[in-house]
């Protein structure tokens, strides 16, 4: 342990830091790397997104007579527990695949497999039908180290799991060789095209980038993977991630086209597409497709019935007719329309968001295009900052190796020298950051500045934190996520310290106001005006939902009396002087 002037040193300097007070807060606090954010601004903001996710499901999705005449709404309440086949769920289906392949500037000769699971879903669907361990010809390269060399070790058994399941498929198949998967030294490096011609490579898997390390591949790889594509289109076949890929590709517009069109690229709905999690989608080539059902005739392995994308021809004799992918579920943007169904059971409502979300997007930040150019300025602002703030360095030092959809940055302090201490620091800091807050030695509480939930490093890698800097959120948000990493870490360097005097005999006397009362009689009030603001919203909702005459009629005799009593609640809770207070706040 330091010296006690050396702690007294220390926290005083990090006093001095933060003695201006928290930092301009972000918008909203989720920057973890997971579900991205719809970027509302608050509670507020979020539920009445939730209102324009309602009027957008019911003008989208209307009940139609046999006549195809309007003669209603679907309501969400109504697409959470209908069936997932026929109508509308095969409308919302279709519309959300659309709107994915659209947006995201996926080549009309590509379609695009959906499914259930996320991200490892998706990269095991892609394996299993598009790896074959009867070809002895077919050489395997992934962009990550062999598991269990050193290399490998340090990613974890998560970072190892990609290698290690195609080294996996390969040894156990019987006439599979695991000999011939290769790898890289360096996770997620693309090696040359004479390297990868060399070696005979006929599956390229891209993992080893963006989400968790925080990397992305520099202009030369990606020039490098399409210049091995093209001397053998239908050979060579990449499969791409592109988890935090999509939006977030910091290369030259006509790489970003090429491998768009050229590459077959796995994805979850809940990091780049910024849907629901639980499902995945698998964007393939012309040629991918080819190669999958040529396999389909010589498989290697039985693929199980929630992962296949190809199914019999002749529904009555599963064993013995042809596998095809013309009759999976996959979407095809040239007939615009599923080729097959789904597999049990996806739900509607999730899939209708995910539309809504992609929609919104566009209409706010605009087309993918400026989505990629929101991301790299957002990952060149990061460089700048970093480079003018000596107590962050960042966990990938390649600047053009660095990710445009995640960051990774850790702490370089002097003070603080055993990493004991600076564990816990960076985890004190990330409860300021978050909504639990610190507790001082002296019981000082610090209120938690909830502006930057889950920001942690993937475990293996070289950070402190991790965050998503993709281009859905503005510059600003970005200067204020780093402004407030910076305020947190003082902070909880503060109590750490403080832990470590109080060790050593040193107090510091508690700064603390004495606590408020809290009004039970307003909280009460609160939830009473709640309650009939939401039953008053839910009548006219389902009302204006309802078109058949006498079906109204049946909600009006049912619940009229009670609207009118939640009417008058609510009137008089909104004209009580006692609420005075709670309109009084600044």
């Amino acid at each position: 342990m330091a010296s006690t002037d050396q702690l007294n040193a220390a926290r005083l300097a990090s006093l001095a830091a933060t003695a201006a007070g928290a930092p301009t807060p972000t918008s909203n606090p989720f920057f973890g790397v997971g579900p991205i954010t719809d970027m509302t601004r608050d509670e507020i903001d979020a539920r009445t997104l939730r209102f324009e996710f309602d009027a957008w499901l019911e003008t989208n999705y209307p009940k139609l007579d046999d006549q195809g005449n309007k003669i209603g709404n679907f309501t969400a309440a109504e697409l959470g527990r209908g069936m997932h086949r026929g109508y509308p769920a095969d409308k919302v289906l279709n519309d959300m695949m659309r709107e994915i392949h659209r947006y995201f500037g996926f080549p009309k000769k590509n379609v695009m497999a959906v499914g259930l699971g996320g991200g490892h879903s998706g990269f095991t669907v892609a394996a299993m039908h598009l790896m074959n361990a009867n070809a002895a010809d077919q050489k395997i390269f992934v962009d990550t180290p062999k598991p269990e060399t050193e290399s490998g070790q340090a990613g974890g058994f998560f970072r190892q799991s990609w290698a290690t399941q195609l080294t996996e498929m390969q040894l156990y198949a019987k006439l599979g060789d695991s000999s011939r998967v290769y790898f890289t030294q360096d996770e997620g490096c693309i090696p040359s095209a004479d390297s990868l011609e060399a070696k005979g490579i006929k599956l390229f898997f891209g993992v080893g980038h963006e989400t968790t390390g925080a990397t992305t591949y520099t202009e030369e790889q990606i020039r490098n993977l399409l210049a091995w594509i093209d001397r053998d289109p239908e050979q060579h076949h990449a499969i791409i991630d592109a988890t935090s890929m999509l939006g977030a590709m910091p290369w030259a517009q006509d790489l970003v086209s090429a491998m768009m069109s050229k590459c077959n690229m796995f994805m979850p709905f809940q990091k780049a597409i910024g849907g629901i999690s639980g499902y995945f989608t698998l964007a393939l080539t012309p040629q991918a497709i080819t190669l999958i059902n040529e396999n389909l005739k010589d498989p290697s392995w039985a693929i199980p019935r929630q992962l296949k994308i190809a199914v019999p021809r002749d529904p009555k004799n599963p064993l013995s007719s042809e596998i095809t992918t013309a009759l999976g579920p996959i979407y095809d943007p040239e007939q615009d329309k599923m080729l097959g169904g789904i597999i049990n059971t996806f739900s509607t409502l999730a899939f209708a968001e995910t539309t809504f979300g992609i929609l919104r997007n566009e209409k706010k930040i605009g087309d993918v295009h400026t989505l990629n150019q929101r991301a790299v300025e957002n990952r060149q602002f990061i460089n700048q900052w970093v480079e003018n703030n000596p107590l962050f360095e960042f966990g990938v030092a390649q600047a053009d190796h660095r990710g445009a959809a995640v960051t990774l940055l850790k702490i370089n302090d002097t003070d603080i020298t055993d990493p004991e201490v600076h564990a816990r620091i960076i985890a004190k800091s990330k409860q300021l950051l978050g909504y639990e807050g610190i507790t001082h030695p002296n019981g000082d509480y610090e209120t938690g500045l909830d502006v930057a939930r889950y920001v942690n490093a993937f475990p293996g890698t070289p950070g402190d934190y991790r965050a998503w800097i993709g281009g859905i959120r503005p510059c600003q948000e970005i200067e204020a996520l780093l402004n407030n990493l910076q305020f947190a870490y003082h902070r909880a360097k503060i109590m750490v310290l403080e832990e470590q005097l109080a060790e050593l005999g040193e107090t510091f006397p508690s700064t603390a106001s004495p606590a408020k009362t809290a009004s039970t009689a307003t909280e009460k009030q609160l939830q009473e005006l709640r309650t009939a603001a939401q039953n008053m919203a839910t009548f006219w909702g389902a009302l204006e939902a309802t078109k058949d005459p006498s079906r109204r009629a049946q909600l009006i005799q049912c619940y009229g009396d009670g609207l009118k009593s939640d009417a008058q609640a609510y009137a008089l809770l909104m004209m009580d002087n006692s609420l005075a207070k709670i309109w009084a706040i600044k």
